[in-house]
């Protein structure tokens, strides 16, 4: 063999392992140790192992919470132009058939971290899992997640309870998988928070603290040996501070939202009467919605009623809605007290018509009820003394922001869309035009106003909404690029240099085929897809804080129901939508 062929050969060998080891894949195993548990959010819920950190997987099985699911590992497999993540666990015995050396996997999307579950309750938002079925625990925590649920949901059967240790991701996961409605969460964070000062108190004056006491078991019970309720040691508990975050949270949004809730007052009434067994939530939105108000009184000494800075403030509001007042009449103002370890109490103050003052007292409030009245709210108070029937005389400056005044609201904003645009900053167009355009309003699941466009009917709406945000470049009136030209999805695919074009009612997307590791890959390739069309079953949902309807700066979600390879990038890139934000490709 002459030297040209060896050298000839050697060329070709060279290549050979070129092209072997560049379609190599390189996987990282990162153990956990001690192996941990996965934790099914829901009973019914199941998670497909596979055989091996493949695409797309040979499926062997699935697992619910009925196995004892081992995780062993994090598996980070690249190949090529591809990033997928993993998690090992041990083959459950059923299933060790089909599994090689005892091992199979799952893809990293299908479990939510327990520190992400833990930022969502902090923000009060509604826990919604999305795709993910579980989260992935220690062993020991497994058992004090299940014990926590019980006693979350039963306190009054409950009679132990160790809290001393538990983790605040930890209780967290078990408080929003039984409580996954922030109004709902809001009721027992409102009593949490109080479980520290209630300790030994059998018998509380307030009879709303007496209520919750004989709502848990625990509290009667500590002091005995072996049950009762074992707080956290020291002044400043994480977990006990992270209760108050929640609960301060929570409030804050429903006292600034709850106006728009409904956009009718019966509807109101209905939210309002929802809380009546929160601790303090009627009495501080009764506040709210009576502050200034003028009223008439029926069932006690009085025939007018205010809640306002003074008797003569209380007066003069009463005379400005009340036509042929008499003078004879008696007004009176009240003010909430709220007395810690007593309970809550109005005090009123008489003045009659004429400005002469009269009894001053103070009565406990047993009670407060709503009920549409007066072509508006009204209230009936159960006090000690008695029950007082509250007729709205006019609609407080509160509730100009729902009803009719909600109506009335709507009817300032433009009826030209690209006038909105025009007029408005990005932010605040979307959530004009989404109020008034948009099928829905304020959604008690995800405690936030939700709107619906469909390109069925909206279809120039929503492109405009796409091409006038603020990640979007326009090359011409209707193409261009985005602003963040590389992205790469959870299923492993990574693109870039991401164009738009919008010909005749038809918005695509198209991006370069791309490594998520620096790789070109072999040929480069750009794909297109069809995002939306006009008469087309798309739609985008637009998701904003009740509280930022009339804000200059709303903070906006928008979410196009399109997930499509290349079509995701609207979302992931353009709206950076929250949904995106809690995939969890780490461990």
């Amino acid at each position: 063999m002459n030297l040209a062929s060896i050298f000839l050969r050697s060329l070709i060998t060279s290549a050979i392992l070129v092209m072997a080891f560049s379609n190599c894949s390189k996987r990282k195993v990162k153990p956990l140790e001690p192996a941990m548990r996965f934790y099914f959010f829901q009973s019914n819920q199941d998670l497909e192992l596979i055989k091996e950190t493949k695409l797309p997987g040979i499926a062997i099985g699935k697992v619910n919470a009925k196995d004892n699911v081992e995780v062993t590992a994090y598996v980070e497999v690249t190949e090529k132009d591809k990033t997928i993540t993993y998690f090992e666990v041990i083959c459950p015995e059923r299933l060790k058939a089909q599994c090689d050396e005892g091992k199979a996997y799952f893809l990293s999307t299908s479990k939510l971290s327990a520190d992400y579950v833990t930022r969502l309750l902090d923000m009060g938002n509604a826990f919604l899992p999305e795709k993910a079925v579980g989260t992935i625990v220690g062993k020991n925590d497994y058992g004090v997640i299940n014990a926590l649920r019980q006693w979350l949901v039963n306190p009054e059967k409950i009679k132990s309870i160790d809290l001393s240790k538990v983790n605040v991701d930890i209780f967290n996961i078990a408080l929003a998988l039984e409580f996954p409605k922030p109004d709902d969460r809001l009721k027992v964070l409102n009593e949490l928070v109080l479980l520290p000062n209630l300790v030994g108190q059998d018998t509380p004056k307030d009879l709303r603290l007496a209520a919750i006491v004989k709502r848990y078991a625990v509290l009667r019970e500590t002091g005995k040996e072996g049950s009762g309720l074992v707080l956290p040691e020291g002044q400043s508990s994480s977990l006990v501070e992270n209760w108050k975050l929640q609960k301060e949270v929570i409030e804050k949004q429903l006292y600034s939202e709850f106006s728009v809730r409904a956009n009718s007052y019966k509807g109101l009434v209905v939210q309002f009467n929802k809380f009546k067994n929160h601790y303090l939530v009627p009495e501080m939105i009764f506040q709210l919605i009576a502050k200034d108000g003028a009223y008439s009184a029926k069932g006690l000494p009085f025939q007018y009623f205010s809640l306002s800075s003074s008797s003569q403030t209380a007066l003069d509001i009463v005379k400005k809605f009340q036509t042929n007042f008499d003078p004879l009449s008696v007004v009176a103002n009240g003010k909430l007290e709220f007395k810690e370890n007593e309970g809550v109490f109005m005090h009123i103050t008489q003045m009659d018509g004429s400005g002469n003052l009269g009894s001053d007292e103070t009565i406990e409030v047993l009670s407060i009820v709503a009920e549409e009245s007066g072509g508006s709210i009204g209230f009936r108070i159960k006090l000690k003394s008695g029950e007082v029937i509250l007729t709205p005389l006019a609609t407080t400056d509160y509730l100009l922001t729902s009803g009719q005044g909600f109506k009335e609201f709507l009817a300032t904003i433009p009826k030209d869309y690209k006038e909105i645009f025009k007029t408005n900053a990005y932010e605040k167009a979307v959530v004009l035009v989404a109020a008034k355009f948009g099928e829905g309003g304020f959604n008690e699941e995800i405690g936030e106003m939700q709107y619906r466009l469909s390109t069925s009917d909206r279809y120039w709406m929503i492109y405009e909404i796409v091409r006038s945000h603020p990640n979007i470049k326009r090359d011409k009136e209707s193409s261009g690029s985005f602003v963040t030209s590389y992205g790469s999805a959870s299923d492993g695919t990574c693109f870039n240099d991401f164009q738009w074009r919008q010909p005749k009612g038809q918005f695509y997307v198209s991006g370069v085929y791309a490594g998520c590791n620096g790789e070109s890959g072999e040929t480069p390739k750009r794909e297109e897809e069809l995002c939306f069309e006009e008469l087309g079953p798309d739609a985008i949902y637009i998701t904003f804080p009740a509280s930022d309807l009339r804000s200059d700066k709303p903070r906006i979600d928008i979410d196009l129901q399109n997930e499509s390879s290349v079509c995701q990038y609207i979302n992931r890139l353009v709206f950076v939508s929250k949904k995106y934000q809690a995939e969890s490709g780490g461990e």
